[in-house]
């Protein structure tokens, strides 16, 4: 009796072995995966029109294209915060007339989201 009691406590162990394999596994995927600055800039360009560039003189510059015209845009501020597996973002622009425009966004497995 001893001999099948041991046999099942193996087999439950190994389960939890596998959990615990896949659990680190895809745990170390989402990391990997965690969209970087770049990711997010890329994304600005293709959801909200907003396109950067990079000047040695004057930093990064961004600029939001309406209706064929650009216009420039200043970052007041912002932030992104790396919670290993997934990110947020937000950045506060505004333009020549001090208009402001608040962007902020989730980021998870190369992926980003209006937040």
């Amino acid at each position: 009796m001893e001999r099948e009691n041991t046999q099942h406590v193996s087999k439950r162990g190994a389960g939890l072995r596998a959990g615990i394999v896949v659990l680190v596994v895809l745990f170390v995927i989402l990391v990997m995966t965690n969209p970087n600055e770049e990711d997010f800039v890329a994304w600005l360009a293709t959801e909200h029109n907003i396109h950067s560039s990079y000047n040695v003189n004057e930093g990064r510059t961004f600029v939001q294209k309406i209706d064929g015209e650009g216009r420039n845009l200043h970052v007041k501020g912002g932030h992104i915060r790396h919670m290993g597996i997934f990110s947020t973002y937000s950045y506060l622009f505004s333009d020549h007339e001090e208009k402001e425009i608040q962007i902020e966004a989730v980021g998870i497995m190369n992926m980003l989201f209006n937040r």
